[in-house]
């Protein structure tokens, strides 16, 4: 049974915790919704009955916050592991759960999670500091070039680099434990959200297309669903398979894919979370993701995955070159566009890069849709004041 006197926590008040709130407005009751972020006027903050400030990864901060909630539900995975955990011995209900969370925030945990359980993904060796990663490409260990990722706080490309050959390990490689993993010939990359609700039904979504920012390798847009063939839906059918085996809670999963010049399909990373790639549910699923993890969190049935219609989403990201209060050009003329749907995040600031929104566009085909995303690229900028 769902209890519609609880309270509800956030980890943390971002973009997705915003709209995840959004879905929740139609059938949230008596709930009281608290967050944790380390900015008071986070995305959240209009939504929140109380909004407390803190660090996500501080022991004491999360545990205090936590002991207020019913129900813990986390943005992104970078929280303290051990607070989690406590707060789970005491009852609390943490979305998804602390035990898995351990698996995904650590880079080098969650390789070796695709190994044990024969999930394919790309080779890799695990280092201490860049001075093991230097000695392994003089013994002629490496094979370049090569993805650097650190085994923690990597986050929309953060924490991973391209290593060409050794002489760059001085310059461009982390000091930090890490993984060091094969570069993939990638011909495409997808992206899966599946999970289960608390009654144990699972379900999945249409397989995803994402397409990446070529400098920032920020996702850039991301198609409702995509043509594959046969050889390469069995692979992915496999690989969800064995992820759920594994992941045997109540949850969601964001599973990110490549598929290489040789047809076979690979892990590269996943998310237990709402996720970048599942934007365009909001118009073109019956239940979006956001909707999803709420209905997952509090207890009820699992919602409707099936397309709507053909989607596209486009994010929006700060200019190149502009840091400070934002701006947006050419809203007006966005907004005119037929089938456009424009989510703003709310953030009051912007710098290159930073997520302040996306655009979803419906259509009859996938085609129809990228002609209006081509329009809204050469119209809608944001940049400074």
């Amino acid at each position: 049974m769902t209890n519609p006197n609880q309270t509800i926590g956030f980890i943390t008040g971002g973009q997705l915790g915003q709209m995840m709130i959004q879905s929740f407005l139609p059938f949230r009751q008596n709930e009281k919704i608290l967050i944790l972020d380390g900015n008071k006027n986070c995305p959240c903050n209009p939504y929140a009955n109380e909004v407390f400030t803190g660090s996500s990864k501080d022991f004491n901060t999360v545990f205090e916050f936590g002991k207020k909630c019913d129900t813990i539900i986390l943005e992104f995975e970078h929280v303290n592991i051990e607070a989690l955990e406590a707060l789970e011995r005491l009852g609390k209900k943490v979305f998804c759960q602390a035990k898995f969370i351990k698996i995904i925030q650590n880079k080098g945990i969650q390789k070796d999670f695709y190994t044990k359980n024969n999930i394919p993904t790309s080779k890799y060796i695990k280092i201490k500091n860049k001075q093991e990663f230097l000695t392994l490409a003089e013994n002629k260990k490496i094979v370049f070039p090569v993805m650097q990722k650190t085994f923690l706080d990597g986050y929309d490309g953060g924490g991973v680099t391209k290593i060409n050959n050794i002489t760059e390990i001085d310059t461009k490689a982390f000091d930090a434990e890490s993984i060091i993993e094969e570069c993939i010939d990638i011909t495409r990359e997808f992206s899966l959200i599946c999970g289960r609700d608390q009654h144990g039904n699972e379900f999945e979504y249409p397989l995803i297309e994402q397409f990446f920012h070529e400098k920032t390798n920020i996702v850039d847009c991301i198609t409702s669903h995509c043509e594959i063939n046969i050889n390469t839906q069995s692979q992915v059918e496999a690989i969800t398979k064995k992820i759920l085996t594994a992941f045997t809670g109540a949850g969601l999963w964001a599973i990110e894919l490549f598929l290489d010049t040789n047809g076979n399909v690979l892990v590269n990373e996943i998310a237990p979370r709402v996720h970048n790639s599942g934007h365009q549910s909001i118009e073109g699923n019956y239940c979006s993701q956001f909707e999803q993890y709420m209905r997952i969190a509090l207890g009820y049935t699992a919602g409707n995955t099936e397309e709507i219609k053909p989607s596209i989403t486009y994010n929006l990201l700060g200019a190149e070159n502009h840091v400070g209060a934002v701006k947006y050009i050419g809203i007006e003329d966005a907004m005119k566009l037929k089938n456009t749907s424009i989510h703003l995040y709310g953030k009051t600031t912007t710098k290159p890069n930073r997520k302040m929104g996306h655009v979803t566009v419906t259509g009859n085909t996938l085609n129809e849709c990228w002609k209006t995303i081509k329009i809204l690229k050469n119209t809608l900028k944001v940049i400074a004041l």
